[in-house]
């Protein structure tokens, strides 16, 4: 089973995380939000090296992956963005400002 590699960061004005995923494409992940929790979900595909060969080892994991974080702190999802290169996914949530993120009621 394959198992990407995660760090979650916090800086001023978000919430930073890098995801490890050398071998998979960025058409086989798929990053969603519920109840302030995210879930990076996908596939890592086998890659043949040898073709017509018989492996004496095989040490690489493949196979479908489910990463599920929460985060408690409120973020504004809906402008969340994620770029992937050299195998490396970084995902930026940006926070909510406080007046936007508390649930309470002003009194008048």
């Amino acid at each position: 089973m394959y198992l990407p590699h995660i760090d979650v960061c916090e800086r001023a004005g978000e919430v930073v995380i890098l995801v490890e995923m050398p071998g998979v494409e960025r058409s086989d992940v798929t990053l969603s939000w519920k109840d302030n929790v995210l879930t990076i979900s996908g596939q890592k595909r086998q890659q043949t090296e040898v073709s017509n060969s018989r492996y004496l080892c095989v040490e690489r994991s493949y196979g479908p992956f489910r990463r599920e974080i929460a985060i408690g702190i409120p973020i504004d999802h809906k402008h969340a963005k994620a770029e992937m290169k050299n195998g490396l996914m970084k995902i930026h949530l940006p926070k909510l400002p406080p007046e936007k993120a508390g649930n309470t009621i002003p009194i008048e």
